[in-house]
Parts: structure tokens; sequence; C-alpha cells
């Protein structure tokens, strides 16, 4: 039973959408660190942000995001991630 709605959705992408305006020393800048913060969704219900960076392998690294509304949502959040290449390209 994960979180599936527009709201957290929404949030997960604009997350992701402020990452991809950073260059690749940025992202790798984020590895072993987390940003947390929380945000209120489009329904007006607050949600907890999560953004992590993970070492892809061969130079990729994968922001990913995870929106959760509290309460069982925390056990299995949406997630949502974008993968870049060590030249700045992401993966499709």
């Amino acid at each position: 039973m994960g979180l599936k709605n527009e709201s957290a959705a929404g949030l997960a992408e604009a997350r992701l959408a402020e990452w991809r305006r950073v260059n690749y020393d940025g992202w790798r800048a984020m590895l072993d660190d987390k940003d947390a913060r929380h945000a209120i969704g489009d329904d007006g219900k607050r949600y907890r942000v999560v953004s992590y960076a993970l070492d892809d392998g061969d130079g990729r690294i994968r922001m990913s995001v995870a929106v959760d509304g509290g309460t069982w949502s925390a056990f299995v959040p949406l997630v949502r991630d974008e993968i870049m290449n060590a030249d700045g390209t992401f993966v499709e």
C-alpha cells in the first residue's frame, strides 16, 4: 500500500526539476548526504520530501526523491529518480 497520488508525485517531480538544473559536480557533492524537507502539496496536505544521491556505477549518479504523507505512507513512500551520466547527460 504505497502512496499514489498526484500531489505527492508533483512534489517529487518538482524536486527532481530543481536537481536537473545542477551540474554533475553538484550531484557528486550530494553523495553520502540527504536532504529532507516538508512541503505542502497542491491538495493542502503536508508531505515529507527526502532526496539523496547514490553512486549508480560507471560514473553515473542516481538522484532519488521519496515523498510520504506520514502514517502508513512513511513505510512505502512514493519514489521518483533520475540518473545522470558522468558527461552531464541524463539516462533516458
